[in-house]
């Protein structure tokens, strides 16, 4: 008897007070009256983070794919990179000189590909609804691996660049290395901002 008189009256409880819709759902409907104006404000400039985000990911992904044309090929950049060697290391033989040279040139694969990973992460980390982290983290390596496979793909076909499978795990590399080291960076500063007392 008990458990239905609750049940009678949780039930007229419901009728007259009925849920508002914004609880009903986990993102709320920015046009309704349940919304505060913080709360659209605050959804707004989320929307606004996340397509700069990602903006900053298409313009560095261009930026990659434009040094990896004909323009910045081997014989290209060693009429600036050879002088610069000179340079800063003096008369040295050619064999030392070829090494430096293309240390040069992988370190710039490397960089590269480690930024784009780092921008597309916090992209991917400002737009994923759960799984942050892990999410991130998959969508920037996606995108290394698929833009680096493209790029030598192309430069395959190239009669003035050769692409190498090489390269590709080189940017790879680049791209493993960045998000590592900023989860690694994470963590660490995540207990000494818990043990900061607060002002």
């Amino acid at each position: 008897m008990r458990g239905d008189f609750l049940a009678v009256r949780s039930s007229r409880t419901m009728q007259s007070h009925p849920v508002p819709s914004s609880l009903l759902f986990m993102r709320p409907d920015l046009t309704s009256p349940d919304v505060s104006d913080a709360e659209k404000a605050t959804a707004q400039r989320k929307r606004r983070r996340i397509i700069l985000a990602w903006a900053a990911v298409v313009f560095w992904a261009g930026v990659v794919w434009t040094l990896g044309g004909d323009a910045f090929s081997l014989a290209e950049t060693s009429k600036f990179i050879s002088p610069m060697i000179e340079a800063i290391f003096g008369d040295i033989d050619g064999r030392t000189k070829w090494k430096i040279f293309l240390t040069v040139r992988k370190s710039a694969h490397f960089v590269e590909y480690a930024i784009l990973a780092l921008l597309t992460f916090r992209a991917a980390l400002l737009s994923a609804p759960r799984n942050q982290l892990a999410t991130a983290a998959w969508v920037a390596l996606f995108l290394v691996a698929t833009l680096a496979t493209a790029d030598e793909a192309r430069q395959a076909f190239s009669t003035a660049r050769s692409g190498s499978p090489y390269d590709v795990l080189i940017d790879l590399t680049g791209g493993v290395f960045a998000i590592l080291g900023l989860l690694l960076i994470t963590r660490r500063m995540r207990p000494a901002r818990a043990a900061t007392p607060p002002a």
